[in-house]
């Protein structure tokens, strides 16, 4: 299969452990790459991840689209810090830097990397003043405490190459559940990533549990017992799409509700990706991954960083959030380009997130990783 639009690289990486070599050189790297200071103007630093934004039709100057309004309105030089570092990697700079704070407002944090104490450590809890353009559940998903504030959200999934199968030649794709893709034949045309190092394989795995815990009743250990040496992990999300992408005995990946939206944008016809949600009692099921923004802990500008907080949830941000993120805004008044008819929506599924708990997952989180890893290695 080649694809016919422009590569994609994982903005979501998850970590568990960050070094403090890593933390260095990401430092080092932040402020070799900081653009020059404006003079005379205050300057507000957005720290995100690499890829932030960039998956659009104007990757050069979608900074300057998207906020020089709010530049304009305050006198101030926002500068968007894309860091070669996964979300979990922001934090512990913040850490780094907690005693002198550089950043003003970090984007990026999701609802599992909230829990952790770390992140909440080198946040402030912030109620942004139009909280009310973004609906309640998907507040309550990420962090009801308000460490962070919801930016943007994707449904975590299984999606399919239709040029290689579909639901008459793959039946089990129309009605997918965990016991089908048990079968060594559908564990083995399926590409999933690290737990460890991707936020899509973390939400896999918890969706695994979910289902097999919660709905089934069943040992979530089991499941991975039985694909080990059929399932190909992958370290993250670009190298699972990457092989996804090019292997035609690679039908499944685990990815974005997104994906087929994001087919048939460059594409400019139908999408060729397809999705097949994990069902059961045919009740379709999904995660929710939620990305949020945040106020830097005694950050520099704290009342600069508020406003900002507040633009990135106005219609000036979130309108560009869909066709250059290809996440889901999380403002909810946000008209959708016509491309993601072809998603799928939160309204279309159940969401496993319900299934677990925040609470149950930060108790938890550590071992299920750790099992994880006795079986996949062991």
């Amino acid at each position: 299969m080649v694809a016919s639009y422009p590569s994609r690289r994982d903005p979501k990486f998850y970590l568990t452990a960050i070094t403090v070599l890593v933390i260095v050189s990401v430092a080092s790297i932040a402020i070799f790459n900081w653009p020059r200071p404006s003079d005379g103007q205050t300057i507000l630093r957005i720290y995100t991840y690499d890829s932030f934004m960039l998956w659009g039709d104007y990757p050069d100057t979608i900074d300057n689209r998207t906020f020089n309004a709010f530049e304009e309105q305050y006198d101030v030089d926002v500068q968007i810090i894309r860091l070669s570092t996964d979300a979990n990697g922001i934090v512990s700079k913040l850490v780094a830097e907690s005693a002198n704070p550089i950043a003003d407002v970090v984007i990026g944090i999701d609802n599992i990397l909230i829990l952790q104490e770390e992140a909440r450590n080198v946040l402030t809890p912030y109620v942004p003043q139009n909280l009310t353009m973004i609906d309640s559940s998907l507040i309550s998903a990420l962090d009801s405490d308000h460490y962070v504030t919801p930016f943007d959200f994707g449904l975590v999934t299984i999606i399919y190459d239709t040029t290689e199968v579909n639901t008459t030649t793959l039946p089990e794709l129309a009605n997918l559940a965990f016991s089908d893709l048990a079968n060594p034949s559908l564990a083995g045309a399926l590409v999933t990533e690290n737990p460890h190092f991707s936020s899509p394989g973390l939400a896999f795995l918890l969706s695994e549990i979910a289902v097999q815990e919660k709905l089934m009743g069943q040992d979530w250990t089991q499941w991975w017992i039985d694909v080990k040496g059929h399932i190909d992990v992958q370290p993250g999300w670009s190298e699972a799409w990457a092989l996804w992408d090019t292997d035609s005995t690679k039908h499944m990946m685990v990815s974005y509700g997104t994906d087929p939206a994001y087919s048939a944008y460059w594409s400019g016809d139908a999408p060729s990706t397809a999705i097949a949600p994990i069902k059961h009692n045919n009740v379709a099921y999904a995660w929710m991954q939620v990305e949020g923004i945040g106020l830097v802990k005694n950050g520099p500008n704290p009342d600069l960083a508020k406003a900002f907080i507040d633009y990135c949830l106005s219609g000036a941000v979130q309108s560009n959030i869909a066709l250059n993120q290809w996440m889901f805004p999380a403002n909810n008044e946000v008209e959708l380009h016509s491309v993601f008819d072809y998603a799928i929506h939160p309204d279309e599924v159940s969401l496993l997130n319900e299934l677990l708990p925040p609470s149950e997952i930060a108790v938890n989180l550590t071992d299920w990783l750790d099992t994880w890893d006795s079986i996949m290695t062991g």
